[in-house]
């Protein structure tokens, strides 16, 4: 269901996430918008099944606080590890994308492992690889952790609220994520396939619920809300079985803008906007084959078609009718 990154904290007050014991990078020094207009990056070349890691790194050179950071060298500038750090990757690796518009450069060595992979994996390995290089030491709590520069681009909280039926005490639980995952089998469009993520849906029978109130097993009711919102929003719409391997390729609708407000745990107030800018694209029949692309939009606000070494200009009416497989939105 969910990029569960650490393990879950017990809500007691106020909107129930506890404050860290210190704060690892301040929150309003992250840009959502591009500090500075780039020319449009390289295309990657492609060295033996790395479309998948050619395609989520493109997503990803294109998420603009990461790529303002990354170009500023903010991280290498206290980096103590660099050998074996994967935001000095990254830097490295946005810093020689922007270095060669209209080239084409091979992706580092410390991304590519040989074999084709699912670039939904890929990219969770990236990340989470990102959030331990900016961990200053293992003895962290896990609300401190939380706090690094890659948890608050990409991090959010859902909460997950058991009622009981009986006595209608309620219990909740906070879930630290970096995506979100969809089911699509039944839902035409990403905000149909969100209405379902926040569905409640009734424990009863073998999976009753114990109460603490009522001190016995009773029937509940449970439902996901998004608690915290990321900055940066990334949807996986889970296309592929996950012991078959078979893909589901089906329509699935997305819109350019993306309203988050009515799947929160405040559904009530100001919209939460998110305009989308990279789709990651997988065609063929299975996971273990096949081929992926994506789509960016570029800080000039043109989008652009990277597959590989090429690099096409495109624009939002092909963006938009593509069977997308990973959808990034940012707010």
């Amino acid at each position: 269901m969910i990029s569960i990154m650490c393990i879950s904290l017990a809500v007691t007050s106020g909107n129930g996430i506890a404050p860290p014991q210190r704060l690892l990078f301040p929150p309003e020094a992250i840009s959502l918008t591009w500090a500075q207009v780039q020319h449009i990056g390289a295309g990657l070349r492609n060295v033996g099944n790395t479309c998948f890691l050619n395609a989520t790194l493109q997503c990803l050179s294109y998420t603009p606080p990461l790529s303002n950071y990354m170009l500023a060298q903010e991280h290498s500038k206290t980096c103590d590890d660099p050998v074996l750090c994967m935001m000095c990757t990254m830097q490295d690796h946005i810093t020689e994308v922007f270095a060669n518009s209209g080239k084409v450069i091979k992706p580092l060595g410390e991304f590519c492992r040989g074999n084709q992979e699912d670039a939904h994996e890929f990219l969770r390995h990236i990340v989470s690889a990102m959030q331990s290089s900016c961990l200053p030491g293992p003895e962290l709590d896990m609300r401190t952790q939380e706090t690094s520069f890659i948890h608050q681009v990409f991090g959010g909280y859902l909460r997950s609220r058991v009622e009981c039926l009986n006595c209608k005490a309620v219990s909740d639980t906070l879930e630290p994520f970096m995506d979100v995952a969809l089911e699509i089998q039944t839902a035409p469009s990403v905000t149909k396939a969100l209405e379902q993520f926040v569905r409640p849906e009734q424990l009863g029978g073998e999976n009753a619920y114990r109460c603490s109130e009522c001190k016995k097993m009773v029937t509940a009711s449970k439902r996901l809300t998004i608690h915290r919102s990321s900055n940066v929003l990334t949807v996986a719409l889970k296309r592929f079985a996950d012991f078959s391997g078979g893909k589901l390729t089906k329509d699935v609708k997305y819109p350019e803008y993306l309203d988050l407000r009515p799947f929160m745990s405040q559904s009530q107030g100001e919209p939460e906007i998110y305009g989308l800018y990279a789709v990651l694209v997988h065609s063929g029949s299975s996971c273990d084959s096949g081929h992926y692309f994506c789509y960016i939009k570029a800080s000039s606000g043109q989008w652009y078609k990277m597959d590989d070494s090429s690099v096409a200009v495109s624009d939002i009416r092909s963006v938009l009718s593509q069977q997308a497989y990973l959808l990034f939105y940012i707010k």
